[in-house]
């Protein structure tokens, strides 16, 4: 794994951008000791080559406009296989359920008028992914959003948080990866509206 990264800081906000090269060893289930349509599948499983993945990330926060924080990041990801010989039409295509980038953004806002209350918005993106290996099934880029509202306070002298936090606002419908083990394909379903009230 190589990795070169720069950041910088200052008083009303931060930044950070790294660039990455990882090469990690790959599995894949060998052709002919797996047959997913047996009642119990015998599957060998083996070392076959490299996930090659080269990448770019970059984040950063502000304070400085008024009451409002702003963040975000955005990670852009180059990932292909190498070196396969149980599949060989494999090499050069995208690793199963590598997305090819993730794009994330997130704005609050302090209201003077009730200190300590603080409401936000967030936003979450991820780029189109492979369900098989040779990417003829994809699973499509999805986008969710998520609202927050939290409020800063002593209870008894004792720092309180008291938080609303609602996931995937709109109740959007989406998968959110797909992996595959034992000669099986998974597709995993994104979490439906979820709303958690929490006091730290």
């Amino acid at each position: 794994q190589y990795e070169l990264g720069m950041k910088g800081h200052q008083n009303k906000g931060d930044w950070q951008i790294t660039w990455f090269d990882i090469t990690r060893p790959a599995v894949s289930d060998a052709p002919s000791t797996c047959d997913p349509t047996s009642q119990t599948p015998s599957c060998t499983r083996q070392i076959d080559g490299n996930a090659h993945h080269q990448g770019l990330e970059m984040n950063g926060r502000t304070t400085a406009i008024s009451q409002w924080n702003l963040g975000g990041g955005y990670t852009w990801l180059n990932a292909k296989r190498e070196g396969s010989s149980v599949m060989p039409d494999i090499n050069g295509q995208r690793p199963i359920n590598v997305p090819s980038y993730i794009l994330k953004g997130l704005a609050e806002y302090r209201y003077s008028s009730v200190p300590g209350l603080r409401t936000g918005l967030r936003v979450s993106r991820e780029g189109e992914r492979n369900v098989t290996e040779l990417g003829e099934v994809k699973l499509p880029a999805w986008t969710t959003w998520g609202a927050s509202m939290h409020y800063d306070t002593k209870v008894q002298n004792v720092a309180s948080t008291w938080s609303l936090v609602i996931d995937n606002l709109t109740d959007k419908q989406y998968w959110r990866e797909s992996p595959k083990q034992f000669g099986h394909y998974y597709l995993y379903p994104g979490a439906p509206r979820t709303i958690h009230a929490t006091v730290q």
